[in-house]
Order: C-alpha cells, then sequence, then structure tokens
C-alpha cells in the first residue's frame, strides 16, 4: 500500500513537471522547483527520468545570474503519438499527431455511401498502414487510435447505429479494430470530436455554452453546458436529425425524420425526382449548386425550404438551451450572403434570445483535433508513467 501510494505520488509530480514545461518551455530545474513548489532534489531526479525516456529535452545554457548557467529544459511532443481517424460524408480522413495534440500528418481516402463494414474496416488499417510509414513512425510509439463515426455508439458493446453512410451491422468496431491494428481505440460520434475540437482550436474558445451544428448525409449536433462537453444518458444527446422535421412517412436507411428530409442525401433524392440534379459536378457542394441555380424558381422553391428548415431546427435547440453561440459546420459552411441573411432572420424572428452565429473555420480538421485532445485525454497514463 505504501509503494502504491509514493508511485501515485511521483506519477503526480511528473505530471506536474510535463504540465509546467507545456505551458512554459525553456525553465531550468531550478525554475521548476519554483513554479512546481517540488523540491529541488525530487526535480532533479524527475527530470533525469524524462530525459532518459525521452520526455523532455535539454536544449543549452539559458543565461547566467552570477553563479553557473541554468541548463533550459522542454518538453519533447514528439515521444509518443497518437492517430485520429474521422469518417465524414464518403471520406475517411487519417491524422498523426504529436503529444500536444497538433497535426503533424494528414490525409484523405474516399469510399462509396453504404459501404459495408467490412471493406470500412479494411481501408482504415491500409491507412493507418501508410500513414506510419510515410512519418517512418514505429507502432511502438503509436498511444492508440480515435476513430469518429456517424451514427450512435453504444457503449455497451461498441456497435453503431443509424449510421447514414455504412453498413455496420452488428460489428463490434472497437473490438475488432483493435485486434487488426494491436493498438487500444477509442470509438466516438464524428459531430461529439469536431464539437471537442471546435472548443479546443476553433471558434468556441473561451465560450461555455454552445452548439456545434453540422450538416452532411447526416445531421447532428454538439453540446457544451456550462464549460463541459454533454453526452447524455445513452450517449446519443445533440443527435438532432432525429427532430420532427419534415414528412414523417419517408424515414429510410436509420435516419431520423429531420436528416432523412434535410441532409444531403434527401435533399439530393428531391432533386433527382423533380429532374433538377443532372447538372451537379462530382464532389461539389449540394448548397452552392441550389445557390448557383437560385434563378431557377424550381431550384429557388427547393432552396428556400431547405434554408427555412435548418432554422427551424436551430430554433428549437435555441429554445431549449440558450447558448452563447451556434458554430455551423459541413454544408452550413456554404451558405452565401443571400442563405446566411435568410437562415438568420429565420431565427431571430422566433428566438427568445439571439446567440451569436459563427461558422467553423477548421472544417474537417475540428474533427482531428476533438479526436486528438480525446485520445490523448484517454491514453494519458500510458504516455507518462513510469514507477519502480
Amino acid at each position: 500500500m505504501r509503494k502504491s501510494t509514493l508511485n501515485l505520488v511521483k506519477m503526480m509530480n511528473r505530471e506536474l513537471v510535463v504540465k509546467e514545461l507545456q505551458k512554459n518551455p525553456n525553465q531550468s530545474r531550478a525554475d521548476l522547483a519554483k513554479k512546481t513548489k517540488l523540491s529541488k532534489p525530487t526535480i532533479s531526479e524527475i527530470v533525469r527520468e524524462l530525459i532518459d525516456e525521452n520526455i523532455v529535452l535539454e536544449t543549452g545554457y539559458g543565461p547566467s545570474t552570477g553563479g553557473k548557467k541554468p541548463i533550459s529544459l522542454v518538453y519533447n511532443a514528439n515521444f509518443r503519438y497518437v492517430i485520429g481517424i474521422l469518417i465524414e460524408n464518403d471520406t475517411i480522413f487519417f491524422a498523426l499527431g504529436d503529444m500536444n495534440g497538433e497535426i503533424i500528418k494528414i490525409f484523405h481516402e474516399k469510399f462509396k455511401p453504404l459501404t459495408q463494414a467490412e471493406v470500412i474496416l479494411q481501408l482504415i488499417v491500409d491507412g493507418v498502414g501508410r500513414l506510419i510509414k510515410v512519418e517512418k513512425i514505429p507502432m511502438e510509439k503509436i498511444l492508440g487510435v480515435v476513430l469518429g463515426v456517424s451514427g450512435i455508439t453504444m457503449d455497451d458493446n461498441e456497435i453503431v447505429q443509424s449510421s447514414p453512410t455504412i453498413n455496420w451491422g452488428t460489428m463490434n468496431i472497437k473490438k475488432e479494430l483493435s485486434r487488426r491494428l494491436d493498438k487500444e481505440v477509442v470509438i466516438e460520434n464524428d459531430v461529439n470530436l469536431m464539437t471537442i475540437g471546435e472548443h479546443y482550436k476553433g471558434q468556441a474558445k473561451n465560450i461555455k455554452d454552445f452548439v456545434y451544428f453540422f450538416i452532411g448525409n447526416g445531421i447532428g449536433s454538439g453540446l457544451f453546458l456550462d464549460g463541459s462537453f454533454y453526452k447524455g444518458y445513452h450517449s446519443a444527446s445533440g443527435e438532432v436529425g432525429f427532430m420532427m422535421i419534415g414528412e414523417e412517412d419517408i424515414i429510410e436507411n436509420d435516419l431520423g425524420v429531420f436528416e432523412t428530409n434535410y441532409g444531403l442525401f434527401g435533399i439530393s433524392q428531391r432533386l433527382s425526382e423533380k429532374n433538377h440534379f443532372n447538372k451537379i459536378e462530382d464532389g461539389s457542394s449540394l448548397l452552392l449548386f441550389l445557390q448557383k441555380q437560385r434563378d431557377n424558381p424550381k431550384i429557388k422553391k427547393i432552396l428556400d425550404e431547405v434554408i427555412d428548415n435548418w432554422a427551424k431546427a436551430t430554433i428549437n435547440m435555441v429554445s431549449i438551451i440558450d447558448p452563447q453561440a451556434i458554430i455551423l459546420a459541413g454544408e452550413l459552411e456554404q451558405m452565401d450572403q443571400s442563405s446566411f441573411k435568410q437562415y438568420v432572420k429565420r431565427i431571430e424572428k422566433f428566438v427568445p434570445k439571439m446567440p451569436e452565429i459563427r461558422v467553423t473555420k477548421l472544417g474537417s480538421k475540428a474533427g482531428i483535433y476533438g479526436a486528438f485532445h480525446l485520445g490523448l485525454e484517454h491514453f494519458h497514463m500510458k504516455g507518462f508513467k513510469h514507477v519502480d
């Protein structure tokens, strides 16, 4: 029991030193003793261990204050890594992050919507292999993998429900991917990761109460309430795609009413049925297509309906949560001045208090940053543990 207590204290002291160097690099051992209030012998022992493990580096001598020149120390963010993977619509993003949660390398792979789970898993395994090969990183230096997927993940068995783009079936994604990669894997909703990333790196910095609103093939949102990310009792908060907005009798592919009608799949279906869809270019934004065709009265009618119903969902969220800000992402980022004005005007007309409306500047990178943050938090003890 005594040894366990001493080890815990040692671990806490190590973390204290590392966090101090992360915040304020190029400090001496004496500086660290003052900042952390740990004794000089304790600091010397911890620093020696951290240097031996390549977690801390000596960068040379600092200025002298009259005696021996102090040796400056910095945190080595590249001593271990985390991999973030985000599946957004028909694209898989792969990224390698350092221990500060910064992107070292990122690339993406396309796939056809409604692809089977086995195909997607193989794409993920191949993508991870490519990532570490290109960056020449040995797999043993990877702490773990965080995968963002659309849909609702069930905490008890990691089976994904209501995914708009992939037929996951009954596959236990976490278990199967962990086995193939021989690494610990965390599965999280993609919009939740984007929300977390936006909070730490994007438009929601220093905002305690906000909603992240994403329109893609599916529709989702993420919530920060009183400075904390909120998942809900069943880890299904923010599933605004299930709002009762639109025709109720055309639900398909486990989608909610709102996303069936006004997600990209639903809008595309409506355009196809009215023979308006033959001019759009592959890979281009559906909303941009609608906005460019605004002079066509039939297209404008669909565009107005889409914008008004996206605003209706926002009104519902604002009325319940009263957030300081709404962060717009996905297809919402593509609103031109006219559409944005229409969207905001409709919200202002019906909400009790108007929030700030901000557009993400991170795009898909929000989900990657969120994956890094969640991964570093989850794998943290693995990255720093060293006890005798």
